[in-house]
């Protein structure tokens, strides 16, 4: 829908802050970082607002390009494709025997034929929290581990496949480190198997996907189905591997570990999968080099927009900006976080990565900031770095404001005292009640929002009082990009000088008019 003219203009010059404007004609992934030009007199700007061209400018809009261009950039949360292997994908087990996986006649046949690899796999068991567990309403499979020699793959190598190019050129683009794939299980699905929706288990603090490869089996249904902050994405292998051609052609997707899949009720035949756990290799020297001008040029341009007006945060300070992926899981991030580089911003996924390096590229000093939050009256702790395993066990199911201090690494005092942690956000932080949707709601969140994880549920008073005091509350962790801005004339903005105010003005003018007065008296 075309917004009309008036309306622009109207919501340019009297900004409401509950209300982002969208660019006309624009879909989520397509928004125009372009301003809106509205014809107009800088002298009838209101107080707060610099001109520029035609174009009235205040904070807010400033923040709204620079919204627009992250969000006018394509940021994957996954990738998928085909291989053709020379010669049929071949499984190699402990005793030296071997098992090649080809397509059947049928579905009923299919699972005849793969009989015998059933048999050597065990009921697939999947995490909930901290334990390991088995239940059939939850994951109905067969799986087989690839550690301690459980099987081998012969005739396809993720890498020599070109895959891993793929991923990393797909889901890492501006990432210089190599990345590896490792063999971690084979997974059968019969009639009736599924697997509800999950995460996969973080396995290493290099680890940043999963890689999951489809085998030439007949089946009908198990759709293999991602969702990442609202976005949806299912993948029907069954009826392609029952048409193609070439019999030994594999289906292959990736996605990073705080993706949301799950696979669909298989109604006949069998679902075979191999997966591998993608990680990066950041011992080895980087195969490339990463060039400045690959990065994102319409958000790094927002940005020195941004630094260049005079009028945007004259004395400095913190611009936030709430990740959209969820790191807390992720080891690396459970240890005091220091100023990021470029090197060490890679390790953030999509746009995340994408928001760091820019600010990075124009000279900004960026870090890494842990949050928590409660949902009852939404009080907010800043966190030293994301708490560990053992320091999530210490919370209890009744809680007060000193236990909480103790057990986890919160840094100074809570939202209720210090307001916003003087801290300008980019977008609403999920704390903020209108930055996300929470992950148990029935409203489904949107892409573009950022992403909050719950970390614990218990009754909680902030004076210990557990009688009438206490409320049952969730709390919830995300991640921010802390970005310092430069007061003017420093750092990157050396060269900007702060503008003469209409006020200075006026009163200057004030004071020449007495004089006049005084002579035309005189003159009299």
């Amino acid at each position: 829908m075309r917004l009309s003219e008036e309306k622009i203009k109207q919501a340019i010059l009297h900004p409401e802050p509950a209300i982002r404007l969208r660019a006309p004609n624009a879909g989520p992934y397509e928004c125009s970082c372009r301003p809106f030009r509205v014809d107009s007199d800088p002298r009838s700007a209101p107080a707060g607002y610099g001109y520029a061209g035609g174009l009235i400018v205040n904070d807010e809009t400033r923040l709204e390009e620079l919204r627009w261009a992250i969000h006018g950039v394509k940021a994957p949360f996954s990738c998928d494709g085909t291989f053709v292997p020379d010669e049929p994908l071949t499984l190699v087990f402990r005793d030296e025997s071997r098992f090649a996986v080809q397509r059947a006649e049928n579905g009923y046949k299919q699972v005849e034929e793969v009989q015998p690899l059933i048999e050597r796999c065990e009921p697939a068991t999947f995490g909930d929290k901290r334990r390991t567990r088995f239940d059939r309403s939850v994951r109905d499979a067969v799986q087989l581990k690839a550690s301690d020699g459980g099987f081998s793959v012969e005739h396809f190598n993720p890498e020599a496949a070109g895959i891993l190019d793929s991923i990393r050129d797909q889901m890492l683009p501006h990432d210089s480190s190599p990345i590896t794939a490792e063999l971690y299980a084979l997974n059968v699905y019969t009639s009736g198997g599924h697997f509800a929706p999950h995460k996969d288990t973080p396995r290493g603090q290099d680890m940043f996907g999963t890689l999951v490869v489809c085998l030439p089996s007949q089946f009908w249904g198990g759709k293999f189905a991602l969702a990442h902050r609202g976005m949806v994405k299912r993948l029907d292998w069954g009826p392609i591997i029952g048409k193609q051609q070439d019999a030994n052609q594999l289906h292959w997707v990736a996605f990073f570990g705080d993706v949301d899949h799950q696979i669909e009720r298989v109604f006949m035949g069998a679902r075979v999968t191999i997966t591998y756990l993608l990680r990066r290799d950041a011992k080895t020297e980087p195969s490339r080099i990463v060039a400045d001008e690959e990065l994102a040029p319409t958000i790094l341009e927002a940005w020195r927009a941004l630094l260049a007006d005079a009028q945007f945060l004259p004395q400095g300070g913190l611009v936030g900006y709430p990740c959209c992926h969820l790191y807390h899981q992720d080891a690396r991030f459970q240890v005091k976080q220091t100023p990021l580089d470029q090197r060490s911003a890679n390790v953030l996924k999509g746009r995340d990565q994408l928001v760091a390096a820019t600010a990075l590229q124009a000279g900004l000093d960026v870090s890494f900031a842990p949050y928590l939050f409660e949902n009852c009256v939404d009080e907010t702790w800043q966190l030293e770095r994301f708490p560990t395993g053992k320091e999530k066990s210490r919370m209890k199911r009744q809680m007060d404001l000193s236990a909480l201090e103790s057990a986890l690494p919160i840094r100074g005092e809570s939202s209720e005292k210090v307001g916003d942690f003087g801290v300008t956000w980019l977008e609403p932080p999920p704390s903020s009640g209108s930055g996300m949707t929470l992950p148990d709601s029935n409203i489904e969140s949107s892409s573009e929002l950022p992403a909050a994880g719950r970390l614990h549920s218990c009754e909680y008073c902030e004076w210990g009082y557990f009688g009438n005091e206490a409320s049952d509350v969730d709390f919830y962790i995300y991640a921010a990009l802390h970005v310092q801005i430069p007061k003017l004339g420093e750092g990157c903005r050396a060269d900007v000088q702060p503008l003469r105010s209409a006020t200075k003005k006026k009163t200057q003018s004030k004071k020449k008019s007495p004089g006049k007065s005084r002579k035309k008296k005189d003159r009299d």
